[in-house]
């Protein structure tokens, strides 16, 4: 019987890589030499606003201080080490091997700095009697709103400096914090307005309502204003996981099937937009790149985890699947028209595909790892 339930888990298959591999299908399909599915810009535009506002407010509400313990701290200092790990080493290699510029790959680094176990928990009930399967959750809720923040930074630092010499960099401090005041402010308001709200006038049906208007009308709010719509959500999540609000668990989790919506159609659509390029030149740099990827997040977890046992670094650094929040930015940058982006999103998009089919087979091979773990 234990055996027939291993074997079951082995035959199911992350339905991100589903829906991706279902999106590339559709995206190829040609009629009278034009592709089947073209998607205006403006609609592409529109679903990316939504589905950062959405994942971020998803994300950032789960972060409950009250709740952070020791193992939290541990978490928190992997992903931070991992993080700076990718800017810093990963960046260099991305430079050199995609003979993109700097800020670009600094772009590339930040984007593949985040994880989503979930991504794989469904495929297998094995690896959730894990004990760094706590960590690799802990990590991802961590790390999932600066997969959004990071990039969005550095595109906001391209497209405000003009020049490369230092009176321009200079010029640009003053409306780059001011990004940050706004934002952070437009969340706090909010996110004030929507408490009182939620605890005066809570209905069932329109409270959950309330909420994504409310992540989406912060976002707009900061954009409008000039600061950032990222750095606004993540504010509102923060404050709005962390006070209490009648009922607050019932309408998260109302929004939640609002994201998971999102979750299909973000993949769906990255795989019908995002071209791999079938040269060997592109594999070659991509393995080079996760190769890179993977020695630095090995490294980070040997730093920030020294009492874990070799087979658990082994196992915590191969499940690194990127998720929703890798798949959004690559999604709204897809907009953007920029030299060289378009690598920059290709590799992203084998990187997705590359990091959810080796966490799958570490998945399955999870009962082995218990066996030889626990002798």
């Amino acid at each position: 019987m234990k055996n027939a339930k291993h074997t079951d888990d082995r035959t199911k298959v992350p339905e991100i890589l589903l829906l991706i591999i279902t999106g590339m299908i559709f995206g190829n399909i040609t009629y009278k030499g034009a592709p089947l599915i073209e998607l205006p810009e403006a609609f592409l535009a529109a679903i990316a606003m939504v589905a950062l506002a959405m994942i971020v407010f998803d994300s950032t509400t789960r972060l409950r201080i009250k709740e952070f313990d020791t193992f939290s701290g541990q978490a928190l200092k992997l992903m931070i080490i991992s993080v700076i790990f990718n800017l810093t080493i990963v960046t260099i290699a991305a430079h050199y091997l995609l003979k993109i510029p700097i800020s670009l790959s600094i772009l590339f680094a930040g984007i593949i700095s985040g994880t989503s176990p979930d991504v794989i928990l469904p495929i297998s009930e094995h690896i959730k009697k894990i004990k760094t399967t706590a960590l690799l959750k802990l990590e991802s809720i961590f790390n999932t709103p600066l997969t959004i923040i990071i990039p969005i930074m550095v595109i906001d630092i391209i497209g405000e400096v003009q020049t490369k010499i230092i009176t321009g960099i200079v010029d640009q401090i003053v409306p780059f914090v001011m990004k940050f005041i706004v934002g952070i402010g437009s969340g706090v308001f909010i996110g004030l307005i929507l408490f009182k709200i939620m605890q005066k006038a809570y209905k069932e049906i329109y409270s959950p309502l309330a909420v994504i208007i409310a992540a989406l009308l912060t976002y707009v709010l900061a954009e409008n204003l000039g600061g950032s719509g990222v750095i606004a959500v993540t504010s509102l999540g923060l404050f709005f996981g962390n006070v209490y609000v009648k009922e607050k668990l019932t309408v998260l989790k109302i929004e939640s099937v609002f994201t998971k919506a999102l979750f299909v159609l973000i993949f769906m659509l990255t795989g019908v937009i995002i071209k791999i390029p079938l040269k060997k030149t592109f594999f070659i740099s991509g393995a080079a790149l996760l190769a890179i990827y993977y020695l630095t997040r090995f490294t980070a977890i040997e730093i920030s985890m020294r009492k874990l046992t070799m087979k658990e670094r082994i196992y915590t650094t191969l499940n690194a699947p990127k998720g929703i929040a890798t798949a959004a930015i690559v999604f709204a940058l897809s907009t953007f028209q920029m030299q060289g982006m378009g690598i920059v999103l290709d590799m992203v998009l084998a990187f997705i595909l590359t990091t959810i089919i080796i966490s799958s087979i570490i998945t399955w091979l999870t009962p082995w790892f218990n066996e030889t773990n626990n002798t």
